[in-house]
């Protein structure tokens, strides 16, 4: 009798089993044509709850993006059996919400137990490196170096550690270490580039830059790098046609359009130059640097009363930096004699940046111009003298004869002034 029952059991559970392969199949192919809700309510019809079923509705709620769903399919799933594959997935579901402090704490207890799966230790270092945690982000990146010394990407993760540390010439070895492994490994590629920009290696920079470009000749970090490079070596037509490219990739932002408009200022396009920092005055109305860029284009071009319209607007914008804006107006009002006006601004200026050697200067030339009680005038230029005197050889010239000149003049008036 009992052998009958056993056999009777075991034909029931074959059958359920073979019934619940069946409704898999048929969510499978219902999953295949994106039929995610169908297949959902086919799934949660069918018995018995195991843990393939949690599986299964948990994996489709995280295709589709429902991460808290999935979050609670699979913690039932793992509470009918501990299982690391399950817990991966829960992980993968926590990082997806957002709830990158329990994806740590279930990789961690993963890892805990079985180091071998590279791709949890993977996945923890990375989170680690995103909240801070430095020192165990490297010590996990440089095991798994250990256990796979020709994966570019852990040399690579390290140097981002490194980075974080600010150990600038350690992290540019690493990433020259993932180059080394992998000579296409376009993240270094890139990181190199940017490390050689900043210690002014040119030929170094350049090397990079044109190597990842040769890899991917459509990569914007790369035509961005290469346009800014050529920018400031006073490449101006070269910097053109590497915007141009950004710009066919519909690339927009107000730096490429600010640059663009430089590089036309700079070769007398003033049309084009125009254009372009309007362009960029669209993506930011009060971008007080733009406006600030217009300013001094419609100066070059002699059109006064828009070049102050356009200076005083990015005064109103502008935050903490404004002497440049500050000396051009007074530079404007000089040139329409208007000396008060323009003392005022190039006081403006000193104000807003004590190392402007022009803005002192015009300062001290406009006072000795205007006033004639020229101790105004000698006190600006002996300050001049006495904080720029290496900076402009001609200027300091200029003052300090003036200084003696103005000296001179008082004393054959028999006042001694210092």
């Amino acid at each position: 009798m009992k052998k009958i029952i056993v056999t009777l059991f075991l034909i029931m559970f074959a059958l359920k089993t073979e019934a619940q392969t069946s409704v898999f199949t048929v969510v499978d192919s219902l999953l295949l044509k994106g039929n995610y809700q169908k297949a959902l309510v086919l799934l949660k019809n069918e018995t018995p709850k195991t843990i393939q079923f949690f599986d299964k509705i948990a994996t489709i709620y995280q295709t589709v993006g429902n991460y808290n769903k999935a979050i609670t399919y699979y913690e039932k799933a793992l509470k009918i059996e501990n299982n690391e594959e399950l817990k991966v997935k829960l992980g993968v579901s926590y990082n997806s919400a957002g709830l990158t402090s329990k994806t740590i704490l279930i990789y961690e207890s993963i890892i805990e137990k079985d180091t071998s799966n590279l791709l949890v230790v993977n996945n923890l270092g990375k989170l680690y490196l995103a909240k801070n945690k430095v020192k165990k982000a490297a010590q996990l990146f440089h095991f798994l170096k250990k256990k796979d010394t020709l994966n570019p990407n852990y040399p690579y993760q390290i140097a981002q550690c490194l980075a974080k540390q600010h150990k600038e010439l350690a992290m540019g070895q690493s990433y020259l270490n993932a180059y080394k492994i992998d000579t296409l490994h376009l993240k270094s590629i890139y990181e190199l580039a940017k490390f050689f920009k900043e210690l002014k290696a040119k030929d170094s920079t350049m090397l990079f830059i044109n190597k990842g470009l040769k890899i991917d000749s459509l990569n914007i970090n790369f035509l961005q790098l290469k346009a800014n490079v050529l920018y400031y070596s006073k490449d101006f037509k070269g910097t053109i046609t590497y915007l141009n490219t950004l710009d066919s990739l519909n690339f927009k932002s107000i730096n490429t359009y600010e640059m663009f408009g430089m590089c036309y200022l700079n070769l007398k396009e003033y049309e084009q130059s125009e254009n372009y920092f309007q362009k960029a005055l669209k993506l930011g109305r009060n971008n007080s640097k733009i406006l600030y860029r217009l300013g001094a284009l419609y100066y070059e071009k002699k059109e006064y009363k828009l070049s102050q319209l356009y200076l005083m607007q990015s005064i109103m914008y502008g935050r903490g930096d404004l002497d440049k804006q500050f000396l051009l107006s007074g530079t404007i009002a000089k040139e329409e004699f208007n000396l008060k006006v323009a003392i005022n601004y190039f006081r403006d200026a000193v104000k807003y940046n004590r190392n402007s050697v022009n803005a002192l200067f015009q300062l001290a030339f406009a006072s000795d111009s205007y006033f004639k009680d020229k101790k105004i005038a000698l006190k600006h230029y002996k300050d001049f003298v006495q904080r720029f005197e290496d900076k402009n050889k001609k200027l300091t010239s200029y003052a300090n004869n003036r200084i003696n000149e103005i000296k001179k003049e008082y004393f054959i008036k028999g006042e001694i002034v210092d």
